[in-house]
């Protein structure tokens, strides 16, 4: 039986001020963390034991998701100490999974595709290793597959920064997805206790003994590494669940959402439970609003997150932000990002009346948690 482990250990540097409170995997997307998605999607092709490996706030981690119990699935929990790489983390459960091959996950990318295909790919190229793949218009930023287009052979694994496209031209490639498929002897690859990168040390090895091969996924995929990825990763899995959805729904609004008098709603919107929303509200497009959300009467809501539990008082206007949950914004509040530039609200941030916060054109405006914003920014 096929087994999974996720790399649960970073920082999530890049994410502050909203890992500065919890673990980057556990950061939100369409209202569930998004390591809680991979779960649902090893879940559902029959994947039911699985291993978290974690360190920077691994207590948070296992307090959420204990045995797996509740997911209908069976979670255990390595403990990495110190910085042990990509393969060093997986070296630390090979007692449990050497029985078998295995799914690897990256446990901050955004992903909907079925597993059960990237299985029977993976039995008939006979591989050590089967990388998921995703070609994408720039491929600087991400490890790139040079591959054989007949056999789907790995001819050469290239991590970042080793790539270079001809003449400098930005050429659509296949990059690593972070979603890998592993027979155990993966193990022999791998020295114990060292630091070691499964994508600089292991699988360039594989590619030259031709062992490893790609599959290329469909449906989305981002990185939630930057706040801009987060965002618009929310938005490709709105579209996305709602393009396959069998009921062809605009939206995506829980049956427990309290909306009063007219609102507009311009789709693609998705609403948790128990939302409230006052009159004359315009909300959308690109919204996501997690549970326990109040919406003061004349609010304007576009390209935005708004996490759980949140107080949004009336004529207060967002475009381009996430906010984080427990947030208070007062009346008049005006919070506005600027192209890939948002404007971030960590948890328990306070907004008081009609301050006006607008992002830079050079970089996010963020405010750290538990902050008071008194006065304006623009």
């Amino acid at each position: 039986m096929t087994k999974g482990i996720i790399l649960s250990g970073g920082w999530g540097t890049r994410l502050r001020p909203l890992t500065c409170t919890i673990p980057k995997t556990l950061i939100p997307v369409m209202n569930k963390p998004v390591i809680e998605r991979q779960i649902l999607l090893l879940k559902s092709a029959g994947i039911t034991e699985i291993i978290l490996a974690v360190s920077v706030m691994g207590d948070i981690l296992k307090n959420y998701f204990k045995d797996g119990e509740k997911l209908g699935v069976k979670i255990r929990y390595t403990d990495e100490r110190k910085p042990l790489g990509t393969a060093g983390a997986i070296k630390l459960a090979e007692d449990f999974l050497k029985d078998d091959n295995f799914f690897m996950l990256n446990g901050d990318v955004i992903l909907n595709f079925d597993f059960k295909e990237m299985i029977r790919a993976h039995e008939k190229l006979n591989g050590l290793g089967l990388v998921a793949s995703k070609i994408v218009d720039d491929p600087s930023r991400y490890g790139v597959l040079m591959v054989d287009k007949n056999s789907n052979k790995i001819i050469e694994f290239l991590e970042k920064n080793e790539y270079r496209s001809q003449e400098g031209k930005k050429i659509a490639m296949p990059i690593n997805a972070g979603v890998y498929l592993l027979e155990s002897d993966i193990f022999n690859y791998i020295k114990p206790l060292k630091k070691i990168s499964i994508e600089r040390e292991v699988f360039p090895k594989l590619a030259e003994e031709e062992k490893l091969f790609h599959y290329p996924i469909p449906g989305i995929w981002k990185d939630i590494g930057k706040p801009e990825g987060l965002l618009e990763g929310n938005i490709q899995l709105m579209i996305d669940i709602l393009k396959n959805s069998k009921e062809q729904k605009k939206n995506l609004i829980n049956k427990s959402v309290d909306i009063e008098g007219k609102a507009s709603i311009h789709p693609p919107v998705t609403l948790g439970k128990n939302v409230v929303i006052r009159k004359n509200c315009k909300i959308g497009p690109n919204v996501i609003i997690g549970d326990n959300v109040y919406l003061g009467a004349n609010a304007e809501i576009k390209e935005t997150l708004i996490y759980n539990d949140a107080y949004i008082s009336e004529d207060v206007k967002l475009e381009k932000v996430i906010v984080s949950d427990n947030c208070l914004l007062h009346k008049g509040a005006q919070l506005i990002g600027n192209n890939q530039n948002l404007v971030i609200l960590a948890s328990y941030v306070e907004v008081s009346e009609n301050v006006c916060l607008i992002a830079p054109s050079n970089h996010s405006l963020t405010v750290c948690h538990h902050e008071v914003v008194k006065n304006s920014i623009n």
